[in-house]
């Protein structure tokens, strides 16, 4: 039955299609045919000629080969073109043969007949639109046409009946050959006319002067236009932009006898017709063509046109139409809907059928589709309910990715209101981190599109308030009665505390290892360096102490308690020690540390400090404390040495809640919390979990240890505290301590003796030795000093230099090559005066050498320890601000 349907359909196909022509039949004969048109392509009468003459041609039964020539005479000088068109056609159609030639309008006309014998002699002729011929001038020998005839009488008595009142014609229209012409012919209609009309004619004026004087013309005068070309700076007007910009001026009305100047502006009138006119000028030609003397055809007369009026313009001035002739045609009216044809009619009344048709078939899959979403809709109900008892994160999606709803935790977890606000709204306008947000669309597509769950995906983001959290993620589609899916079901954990107790667990066990590592190794070193410390001093008691053997020891002994001093420091973070545990006002500690450290910061650095008063004391070693501040400052300075910024220690109480006890390590209670802020660039969420190391450190060799943080780890720890890093909200990094409570009855006055002075000052440690350059700076950090090495004296000039006023202290080697550390301190003098030198030798006579230099104040003999660069430092610069 289908086949049959489908080959009914193919018959019907081919049966409406149109007769192909049969091969071989007889082919048209050729015939060439020049046009001559006056005017130019686009202006509208002569074009509406050649749709006339193209529209019998081209169905003629000749094969006919148009060829159209423009002469453009309305726009330049007849006389100039045809001489030059002379000159032209002579030359290009020297080698050509016209069966027949056609022109357009006077121009051509004129043309043709004054140069017909040169161009084209013994073709014949056919003319059209030719105004005001007399007998004679269409007698010229092969040659006939169509005269451009108007019958002024008829538009006439149609304006006297619109107007009664009108006694005054006036006749706007330019002084070309064809507008001399008409101008002829309106004035000999005029002198025949039944009703006399007092006549004025415009025709030598500017469109200025034209528009200037229509403003001021009687009410009992009426305008005629004449087809009307005018030039405006270099810019062509058409007749129908003539006509428009005098109507819009005009307290008259306009009539003219041109149809393609219909809607232009004016009322209307008997209007000739250039299609007409072409197409009888046409059929001329093909009586022509078809053998007969064109000498024998008579020049067609008659008017051409029929009765065009504008509904627009007679609304304008308030015409009655009932006036009009019986046949005229009305242009811009609007259209009644009786006024269409029947075709048109049955096609809107089938297709209004087929859509209501169409519409009841969507209206029907609409119901439907509304069922099933209600059902959905009672089923996500129900799980909302359920959703909102139940800590994870949950929610649900259609299948075009947008929230049906959500559950309380969900809500709150990004900050959202809970209800049904959030409902059409997609995964980019809910959660604010773009990353998670692009991921959680991609993976609900792959879940509607594949049908498959996942289960328990890691995925890291921003809560509501931007802090970085965990998330282990469930998605499951979720299916109709009849198994499509409709939607996503997904379902997280929020995992970050779990994790960050995990890392804390990590952390704890990391630093227990390499405190349990560095104790054990101290201890043994200890153990090996007392051993080397007695069996020396034995042995250089019993040798001569002027021999060399004594001196070798002596620097041995030296070396050995060198070392025992970096095993101190190993110590520092493995098992600080709480021999000087007193209870402590940190206030005060951290006060004496923020004076230190005002003084030293460069003027870029702001250092500032929030301390509230009456807080708890702390059994603490106010020593350990100190250095805890100095060493947070001391890397918030190197963060911030390149662009300035803020230091800002804060000290105050904090209460610790279950779960940030269980991150930090405490017990739930009340805390002192100290926290060390910058608005520097931050650290990297990548290196966090490292900073604490010992011996981790992002700084040049020459800048830092790696020892710091873990030092600060390890006194929080002994001091049974907790320790957290934060990123600063706008860029930064903030150290918090928490601090267990002390007796309050114990507190008093703190001792400060036992703290380091001038710590934080900035120092450039100069030698040439890379074993020195490497552990002396490393030494003076952990005095609490904020230390430059440099290898080359040059190198430390172009420092100083670079950086006015950043170094408080230089401390110089004396034998270097190229330049000695006297001649160093020579030329820092030229650059700053009032920057002191410390001059480190071992030889005595460099005291000798440095006795010219002022600014070299203080020469320590190598080899130092510790306790010997401290108080040269303290002396140096405790006696450089007291001489400010």
């Amino acid at each position: 039955m289908r086949k049959i349907l489908y080959l009914t359909l193919l018959l019907s196909c081919l049966c409406i299609l149109p007769a192909r022509p049969v091969l071989g039949a007889v082919e048209k004969p050729k015939k060439s045919v020049l046009c001559l048109n006056s005017y130019h392509d686009g202006y509208q009468w002569s074009d509406a000629i050649m749709r006339g003459i193209r529209s019998i041609l081209e169905n003629s039964h000749y094969k006919i080969d148009l060829q159209i020539e423009y002469m453009d005479a309305k726009r330049y000088n007849y006389e100039d073109v045809t001489r030059m068109l002379l000159r032209l056609y002579k030359e290009k159609f020297k080698n050509e043969k016209f069966d027949l030639i056609m022109t357009s309008d006077n121009d051509a006309y004129s043309f043709a007949t004054q140069y017909r014998d040169i161009l084209f002699p013994g073709v014949p002729l056919v003319y059209c639109g030719v105004n005001f011929l007399n007998t004679d001038d269409t007698d010229s020998d092969n040659a006939t046409g169509v005269i451009e005839s108007f019958d002024l009488s008829k538009t006439l008595d149609v304006a006297l009946r619109l107007h009664p009142d009108k006694r005054h014609i006036t006749v706007v229209g330019d002084s070309s050959t064809a507008g001399a012409a008409i101008k002829r012919q309106v004035q000999s209609q005029l002198a025949r006319y039944k009703v006399p009309l007092v006549a004025e004619y415009w025709t030598d004026m500017s469109l200025k002067n034209v528009l200037d004087r229509v403003a001021h013309l009687p009410s009992d005068t009426f305008l005629f236009f004449i087809p009307y070309y005018q030039v405006i700076d270099g810019r062509f007007l058409t007749a129908e932009e003539a006509m428009q910009a005098i109507y819009t001026r005009s307290p008259v009305p306009i009539y003219t006898a041109w149809e393609f100047l219909a809607g232009s502006g004016a009322v209307g009138g008997n209007m000739l017709s250039g299609y007409l006119h072409g197409q009888r000028a046409a059929e001329i030609a093909l009586e022509i063509l078809d053998g007969k003397s064109a000498d024998d055809i008579p020049v067609y007369r008659e008017t051409t046109g029929h009765y065009i009026f504008d509904y627009k313009v007679m609304q304008r001035l308030h015409l009655d139409m009932a006036l009009l002739p019986k046949d005229s045609h009305i242009i811009n009216a609007p259209k009644a809907f009786y006024e269409l044809s029947k075709e048109l009619f049955w096609t809107i009344m089938v297709s209004f059928v087929l859509l209501v048709l169409v519409l009841i078939f969507l209206i029907l899959t609409m119901l439907e589709r509304r069922k099933v979403e209600r059902k959905i809709k009672d089923q996500l109900a129900f799980q909302e309910t359920l959703m909102d008892t139940v800590p994870q994160l949950v929610s649900w999606k259609d299948a075009d990715g947008r929230y049906l709803g959500t559950n309380r935790a969900f809500s709150e977890f990004f900050g959202l209101e809970h209800g049904p606000g959030i409902v059409n709204r997609t995964t980019y306008d809910v959660i604010a981190d773009l990353d998670y947000a692009s991921w959680a669309s991609g993976a609900d597509r792959s879940v509607i599109n594949k049908g498959q769950a996942f289960r328990k995906e890691r995925r890291k983001l921003a809560d509501a308030e931007g802090n970085p959290a965990w998330i282990e993620v469930t998605k499951v589609p979720i299916n109709d009665r009849s198994g499509q899916i409709v939607g996503v079901l997904s379902m997280a954990d929020n995992i970050t505390t779990e994790l960050n107790l995990e890392k804390q667990l990590l952390q704890s066990q990391k630093m227990e290892a390499i405190g349990t590592l560095a104790g054990g190794i101290a201890h043994d070193f200890n153990n090996i360096l007392t051993s080397i410390i007695n069996s020396t001093e034995l042995a250089v008691g019993d040798l001569d102490p002027e021999s060399m053997t004594t001196r070798d020891l002596e620097r041995v002994l030296k070396a050995a308690r060198r070392g025992g001093r970096v095993v101190k420091q190993i110590l520092a973070f493995s098992r600080p020690s709480t021999e000087g545990f007193r209870p402590t006002d940190v206030g005060a500690v951290i006060a004496e540390a923020i004076g230190l450290l005002e003084s030293s910061m460069p003027r870029k650095i702001e250092v500032r400090s929030l301390i509230k008063e009456n807080l708890s004391c702390v059994h603490a070693d106010p020593t350990q404390i100190h250095q805890v501040v100095m060493n947070l400052c001391t890397n918030a300075f190197h963060a911030l040495r390149r662009t300035g910024g803020t230091i800002e220690v804060r000290l105050d109480q904090a209460e610790v809640s279950n779960e940030d006890a269980e991150i930090l390590g405490l017990h739930p209670g009340e805390y002192v919390r100290l926290a060390v802020e910058d608005n520097g660039p931050g650290i990297p969420q990548d290196i966090v979990d490292k900073i604490f190391d010992p011996f981790f450190t992002t700084k040049d060799k020459t800048e830092g240890t790696g020892l710091g943080l873990a030092v600060v780890h390890g006194i929080v720890r002994s001091h049974k505290g907790g320790l957290r890093v934060d990123p600063r909200e706008g860029g930064g990094t903030t150290f918090s301590i928490y601090l267990p409570k002390g007796d309050e009855d114990l507190c008093g006055d703190v001792d400060l003796s036992g703290v380091p002075h001038n710590l934080g000052a900035h120092i450039l440690f100069v030698e040439d030795d890379s074993d020195q350059l490497q552990t002396t700076p490393r030494l003076l950090e952990t005095m609490g000093y904020v230390v430059e090495g440099q290898e080359s004296p040059l190198a430390a000039l172009r420092r100083v230099n670079d950086m006015p006023g950043e170094f408080d202290l230089v401390i110089t080697d004396y034998d270097m090559p190229g330049m000695s550390g006297t001649q160093l301190a020579r030329r820092l003098a030229v650059i700053d005066r009032e920057l002191p030198v410390i001059l480190i030798s071992g030889r005595e006579d460099a005291v000798s050498a440095a006795a010219d230099l002022p600014n070299i104040r203080l020469v320590v003999i190598k080899p130092y320890d510790k306790q010997d660069l401290s108080r040269a430092i303290n002396t140096v610069l405790s006696n450089q601000k007291q001489g400010e």
